[in-house]
């Protein structure tokens, strides 16, 4: 194959891969919705888009099923066939084929296979809607449709390309040129430090001047590149919402059980790596969502609420931090239930649990092999699933937090930060060591006076703003003193969600921007640590990790 026709073919993957991602909230939208023809218009367009551009480069399999849903939705477009269940669901599952035949063109496994089974299976969905014979009642949207008429792949790119002006790069380049720029931060951030010291020795020479100014311009530039790179990678997260129509369908349809889906905040815009590394979390939480928080109609009527579920996904961005909540009107958690689990388990004593908070037990989901599900299903009981969820988000630098109320429902919250490349951070010194902490974390520095700081239960607390705040030596956090009697000149308060606590250090350094660069062989799951980064001054300092932090104090 030339290298012109990968290009092609590569474009086709990509966009036939945004246009599938598309279809399945559209068929859910549609079958949500009833009959209308707009909808069916559009879904009509993307597939005769696919069989085109499919035809065009001789992917017969893809065009025999493209060709099969297309005589389905020109029926159901013409109000010729009602859309049935069964309808519905043959093509969600040529949809699902056609991602897999897309996936293996792009792996290189197989450009052409057998497909004479599911496009009979169409035929016959067709054949067996049409002998029906029922005339469909058309919607005002529908008719407002009626001129509308597929278009030619040709037409369509031609269009869309004098519309917009795009380039697809290469993630790898991408990831390239992010890595550079985090270099050249490193490098304008020394020079800032030389700048200073010969700022103060020699601010009379003329030289030194024109080398202040040098630097300072080079500041401005460097800012407005790294802004510029890190928008290059920004997505928006409907990347990953757009796939929950179709999993909520599904998944509830198979348990018996009325869910409705509500979305919002997709447009939100998050690293291309956050991305990545959030998709799988959070089906975990919605598939449990659906398995263990939804109850059936019949024990939502029992209860008195309406039958119908509602799960509702949110996304927002809060300072440099990404906040998404999943959220379901279901049974909530059962504290007792998990208690008694975690006894059963041996993960905790019959005395533990007494003694335990609300807000610990329910964090015991959270433990590796827990489950409150006595038999295992396709979607739970396993074992495996929020312990999964926890050590991803972790390793996004993030935070998740749990709210239920019983048979009000459960609210998960992840915050995460916007981007992971390049922060901005406090530099602090304890025991003569140098240490980051994120900015988007910090919510406050103060200066330490005896009077601040009292005992209560043995531990030490902190008086701010008429709020009692627990504080912890950074030194003895990280097992280099024990804690006791340590004088510290200064706290910096952390947020990590709903908690608030407040270290203190020696001294405070500054705010400097700062470029992450992983530790190999780090375990970030149970560390304090999250990284590290070579300063102004051109030291090495460890990026520590407050999400992690609030894990080891708060369980």
């Amino acid at each position: 194959m030339s290298g012109e026709m990968e290009e092609v073919v590569t474009e086709f993957i990509l966009e036939s891969k945004e246009s599938l991602d598309k279809l399945d909230s559209l068929f859910v939208e549609f079958e949500e919705k009833g009959y209308d023809k707009a909808i069916v218009n559009e879904i009509f367009r993307i597939v005769h888009t696919i069989k085109g551009a499919a035809g065009f480069l001789g992917f017969k399999s893809i065009v025999d099923i493209s060709h099969g849903a297309e005589n389905i939705l020109k029926k159901l477009r013409d109000g010729e066939i009602p859309p049935t269940d069964r309808l519905i669901d043959v093509l969600l599952k040529s949809t699902d084929k056609l991602r897999v035949l897309i996936n293996h063109i792009e792996t290189g496994n197989s450009f052409n296979e057998d497909v004479g089974e599911l496009v009979k299976e169409l035929e016959d969905s067709l054949k067996e809607a049409q002998s029906k014979g029922q005339k469909m009642v058309r919607s005002e949207s529908a008719l407002e449709a009626e001129n509308q008429v597929p278009i030619d792949y040709e037409k369509a790119v031609f269009e869309r390309r004098e519309r917009v002006q795009t380039l697809r790069v290469d993630v790898e380049r991408l990831n390239e040129v992010m890595d550079l720029t985090g270099e050249a931060v490193l490098i304008r951030n020394r020079l800032l430090n030389i700048a200073g010291y010969f700022e103060r020795k020699f601010a009379d020479d003329p030289y030194v001047k024109g080398f202040l100014e040098a630097v300072s311009s080079l500041n401005l530039v460097t800012s407005d590149m790294q802004i510029a790179v890190m928008k290059m990678r920004m997505q928006p997260i409907s990347r990953v919402f757009n796939k929950f129509p179709r999993l909520v369908r599904d998944i509830s349809k198979s348990l018996g059980k009325e869910v409705e889906l509500r979305i919002s905040g997709e447009n939100t815009e998050v690293d291309k790596s956050v991305i990545e590394e959030i998709d799988d979390p959070l089906v975990h939480l919605m598939r449990n969502a659906i398995d263990h928080g939804i109850e059936t109609p019949e024990e939502r009527r029992a209860k008195g609420k309406h039958e119908k579920g509602i799960i509702s996904i949110n996304a927002f961005q809060r300072g440099k931090q990404i906040i998404i909540e999943i959220s379901d009107d279901g049974r909530g958690l059962d504290v007792e239930r998990i208690k008694g689990k975690a006894i059963e388990k041996g993960i905790i004593t019959e005395d533990e649990a007494q003694r335990m908070s609300e807000d610990l037990a329910i964090n015991l989901i959270f433990t590796p092999g827990f489950s409150t599900v006595d038999v295992s299903t396709e979607f739970s009981g396993r074992g495996v699933g929020m312990d999964v969820v926890k050590t991803a988000v972790s390793k996004l630098n993030g935070y998740i937090e749990v709210f239920s109320r019983k048979d009000k429902g459960t609210t998960f919250r992840i915050s995460i930060p916007l981007t992971l490349a390049i922060i901005q951070a406090i530099i602090v010194r304890s025991m003569g060591v140098q240490y980051a902490i994120p900015l988007s974390s910090v919510e406050g520095l103060l200066k330490l006076g005896s009077s601040d700081v009292r005992k209560v239960s043995g531990k030490r607390m902190l008086c701010v703003r008429e709020k009692t705040l627990p504080l912890f030596d950074l030194s003895a956090l990280l097992g280099f003193g024990c804690g006791e009697g340590i004088q510290c000149e200064y706290g910096v308060v952390i947020a990590v969600g709903e908690r608030r606590f407040c270290i203190s250090v020696d001294e405070l350094l500054g705010l400097e921007e700062i470029v992450v660069k992983p530790i190999t062989g780090l375990d970030v799951s149970s560390s304090y640590v999250v990284g590290a980064t070579i300063t102004g001054d051109g030291s090495v300092v460890l990026i520590l990790d407050p999400s992690g932090i609030a894990r080891g104090i708060f369980g």
